[in-house]
């Protein structure tokens, strides 16, 4: 057994998107999206037999294909996929009814079957870790599942962990004396030099942590969107972590790896600690409560007080995931302590008794509130954001240090700290100062200049002499928030500053990780064929032909998609494409319409292992890997017309006496000129092309492309808040792009291009985008389609500083940073003529959020536009819409590449056709070029 995963989540919605693909006679051929799923021929599969501890009748089920579920074959704790694709878990009513019980969270849409048949969660896509699946075909979604209270190994539940563990002597000097046992951990050598990578004895036997040997901490995004046995998201991603319990049952410890949850074959009770070393300073927290009374997201390297039990339900939900009975942070309430990040062990940072001050502890919610400049007697707005802080010492302020003698070599002070008269600097206060950044020479929030001051009305000048015991010097305060970095600086001779170059770290940060494998992006799975899916085609944007001929696309994981693979619900793999079964078992209404107008006849040819779409005898052919269409393949099987089959051409030759064959590598046996005809061509690999497939005779054929190269959101880490074709009563139509924001806070979040690609205008506009750029994305190819991509709601300062028009873009480049939301009308105001009432006010110029801080409305707007919608933007700062204002439902439009116009749209905004707005997420999910 490999290390596995759980299953995975799709709107319904979405696997209508295949069907919504096609109009014909203005009407939508398909199941309409708002629908149930359709109902199948499937049988409902048996759940094995029952024994009395088993027998369990649940009443009024239905699988997701409508098909009711019989009681009598129901059996205690098993589960089925429901109508609404979320799990449903039949539990022993005791002396009452047996019920079944519903797991929201649960969502079984994403699971796949790799063939018909009982199967471990290993070999299903997105499968749960130790759950035994019920298969009724290939791609489909199993009917029934139940979690094994151990693991799962060869399509049967192991039983409970037996603590046995098959690992071979390790092949390390001493290593055959070693005593082994399951959780073990040691070092084993790469075979590079000295390196090393530290492998865990498991229920598989050896397995990778995914650390190198003198590596304390890294990543393994691998172990995302999993659940604990108790139906809860397992937050932790650190390498070496462990969990008791992965699906609702399961008892049985995990450790975090390089592929994904290692089974260690030993029992647990949840709630109950397991002993993990470095367990004595407890764990850090998820999230924290801030002196503005919100709960926000942990920074990394954020400093924590000791003694501190942490609530919220992140927390206590990262406390069961971890067997602990509660989240703290222990050790000394005197002491500060680092997070490397959320639900890392803390590393200890500092006594607050070793310097100046009461020796105490604050926790940031005990510490009032500052904003910018505050300090100085500056009066900030109502509603500006407050600065970041972090638990810190209650220390004084360093005072001025008298300089060490030169010829003193006794005098041990490291520093010459100097302040400085400022005379009315601060709005006119006088000032005798120094800015620290946190973390120089005191405590605090790094990223934060804390300001350090001599107290007003005393006599003395500024610097004071050392010994001046009139002037007294008072405690740091958040002065101001750097947004990129804070610049240490010789106390001696400057203050510390804001700076985008600086290379401050937080302290207890470990060195980077490696980067991950291209195993950590999506899992390895097989093909339609049943043929493994070659490594290139792993990575994140990847599209292929999976399992009972649905495409599969490679996205980031997440909560019920631990592998990675997201179901589309669009068929291919058969010689018509879209003949194949649905998720649901149930063949599509397009199929006969499609093979009517490609002339193609569906059958099922290209899905036998045996079947061979190269062609031999050919002596035109002289491409070393030629590529063909599903649709041009003239004298053989017909294939799938969007699906391009690669073969590779393979030479024989006779080495030291004996008949070699290998891929050739030039021009042997092409037949060309004087060489004769001798090599063979064989399939290699198939390729699903999301645009279709371009015949391009007598060149090998390709997948048709849009331009652009990798492609990303252009907010890092953000979710979508409103999505494209989601309509909203308060604008009066659908949504014309997608809304990003960033957990945390998304104001100052920096905007990058979606794709490489030419900047055609950046600027500031009149309507509530405010900063606005558009970036084109031409072609690459005389096949593909020219895009752009636009986006609005940037911040005036800093928009695109060292960007200029029609210069090249890349994914990496800064078009801006996201504007805060009730700054937009004062911005407006200094920009424009006609004045907006400024926020807090809300008037019909623009609606003010009275939600302040990382939650407040601040967003990033973006879009996609065809080449001929794209048209009417370049060379200006008009900007397109951002609504259709056509009241219809709402219009799941990922699959689509643009929203069609509604027919009872009666008063469209002028010019604003939806067929030239492309969906930003399908855009993304496309195959780049």
């Amino acid at each position: 057994m490999s290390p596995a995963h759980r299953p995975g989540r799709r709107s319904l919605a979405r696997l209508c998107g295949a069907a919504a693909l096609l109009l014909v006679g203005g009407g939508l051929i398909g199941v309409g999206c708002s629908q149930e799923p359709p109902a199948g021929a499937l049988a409902p599969p048996a759940l094995g037999p029952q024994a009395d501890s088993d027998a369990c009748e649940c009443a009024a089920g239905f699988y997701y294909n409508d098909e009711p579920i019989p009681p009598e074959q129901t059996r205690c704790d098993a589960f089925a996929c429901g109508r609404d694709l979320i799990a449903y878990q039949c539990l022993d009513g005791d002396t009452a009814a047996d019920t079944w019980r519903s797991y929201p969270e649960n969502r079984c849409g994403e699971l796949a079957c790799t063939a018909n048949g009982t199967f471990c969660g290993e070999d299903v896509v997105n499968g749960e870790p130790a759950a035994l699946y019920e298969c009724p075909g290939a791609g489909q979604i199993p009917l029934s599942w139940r979690i094994c209270p151990g693991g799962c190994e060869d399509g049967a539940c192991t039983g409970a962990a037996s603590g046995e563990c098959p690992c071979p002597i390790p092949p390390i000097p001493g290593g055959d004396r070693i005593p082994l046992h399951c959780g073990m951990t040691l070092c084993f050598p790469t075979g590079v030099g000295n390196a090393g990578v530290r492998q865990v004895c498991s229920a598989e036997g050896w397995r990778s942590l995914g650390l190198s040997c003198n590596q304390p901490r890294g990543a393994c995004p691998a172990c995302r969107g999993v659940q604990d046995s108790s139906g809860r998201e397992v937050t932790i991603t650190a390498c070496g972590e462990e969990v008791c319990g992965l699906g609702v049952g399961n008892r049985s410890r995990w450790v975090c790896g390089e592929e994904g949850w290692i089974d260690l074959n030993l029992p647990c009770e949840p709630g109950k600690s397991t002993g993990e070393a470095g367990a004595e300073l407890g764990r850090c927290p998820v999230e924290f409560r801030d002196n503005d009374g919100q709960w926000k997201g942990v920074e990394p390297g954020q400093t924590f007080c000791g003694e501190q039990v942490f609530g919220g339900r992140a927390n206590k939900d990262l406390a069961i995931n971890a067997g602990e009975q509660d989240l703290r942070i222990r050790g000394r309430a005197d002491h500060l302590y680092s997070c490397p990040g959320p639900g890392a062990r803390p590393v200890p940072y500092r006594s607050c008794g070793a310097g100046n001050g009461s020796g105490a502890c604050m926790p940031v919610r005990e510490i009032p509130p500052v904003r910018y400049h505050e300090v100085t007697g500056y009066q900030s707005a109502a509603n500006a954001p407050k600065l970041r802080d972090w638990d810190r010492c209650d220390e004084s302020c360093l005072p001025v240090s008298k300089p060490c003698p030169p010829e003193d070599r006794s005098c041990k002070r490291e520093r010459d700290l100097k302040y400085f008269h400022i005379p009315g600097g601060n709005n006119g206060y006088n000032d005798c100062q120094h800015l620290f950044c946190g973390q120089h020479e005191i405590t605090g929030r790094v990223g934060t200049l804390y300001r350090c001051a001599y107290e007003f009305g005393a006599s003395y000048t500024c610097p004071p002499s050392a010994g001046d015991t009139a002037a007294v010097v008072g405690r740091p305060v958040p002065y101001e928030e750097c947004s990129s970095g804070c610049g240490l600086r010789d106390v001696g001779s400057n203050s510390d500053r804001c700076d985008g170059q600086s290379e401050q770290q937080p302290f207890g940060m470990p060195d980077p990780t490696p980067t991950p494998s291209i195993t950590s992006e999506c899992d390895p799975t097989v093909d339609y064929q049943g043929n493994p899916v070659p490594a290139r085609s792993l990575r994140l944007g990847s599209q292929i032909c999976g399992p009972g001929g649905q495409v599969l696309a490679c996205d980031e994981r997440r909560l019920n998609r631990p592998d990675g693979w997201r179901a589309t619900g669009i068929s291919c793999g058969t010689s018509c494409g879209v003949c194949s079964p649905d998720p649901y078992g149930a063949q599509t209404p397009v199929c006969e319409y499609f093979a009517s107008a490609e002339g193609l006849t569906c059958d099922d040819a290209s899905f036998g292992q045996s079947w061979d779409p190269c062609l031999n005898g050919n002596q035109n052919v002289t491409e070393n890997n030629p590529a063909y269409c599903g649709h041009n393949l003239a004298g053989r099987a017909a294939g799938d017309p969007n699906m391009l089959y690669f073969c590779k051409a393979y030479c024989t030759s006779v080495e030291d006496g004996k008949t070699v064959t290998k891929p050739c590598d030039g021009v042997e046996g092409d037949g060309q000129g004087t060489r004769s005809w001798s090599r063979e061509y064989r399939f290699d690999r198939a390729e699903y092309c999301a645009f279709g497939c371009q015949k391009n005779d007598p060149e090998s054929d390709a997948c048709k492309r849009p331009g652009g190269g990798k492609r990303s959101a252009p907010l890092r880490d953000s979710r979508v808040v409103r999505g494209f074709g989601v309509v909203a009563d308060d604008y009066g139509g659908r949504h014309l792009g997608e809304d990003l924001v960033i957990s945390g806070g998304t104001a100052g979040a920096e905007v990058h291009p979606v794709a490489n690609g030419r900047l055609l205008w950046k600027g500031i506009n009149r309507s509530q985008y405010l900063g606005v750029a558009l970036v084109e994305h031409p072609p690459k190819a005389e096949t593909g389609e020219r895009y752009c991509s636009f986006y609005g709601h940037l911040d005036v300062d800093g928009l695109g500083l060292d960007l200029v028009a029609r210069q090249e873009v890349t994914t990496d480049d800064v078009l801006g940073k996201v504007v805060r939301w009730n700054d937009i009308p004062r911005l407006h105001n200094l920009n424009f003529a006609d004045k907006w009432v400024e926020c807090p006010t809300s008037s019909k110029d623009f609606d003010c959020d009275l939600v302040v801080g990382p939650r407040d409305n601040s967003h990033l707007h973006y879009t996609v536009l065809s080449d001929e919608q794209c048209k009417l933007f370049t060379g200006s700062v008009g900007t397109p819409y951002g609504y259709d204002e056509c009241k219809t439902p709402d219009e799941d439009a990922v699959a689509l590449t643009a929203m069609t116009a509604a027919d009872d749209c009666t008063a469209p905004m002028s010019g604003a056709t939806t067929e030239g707005y492309i969906s930003p997420t399908w855009f993304l999910e496309a195959p780049p070029q």
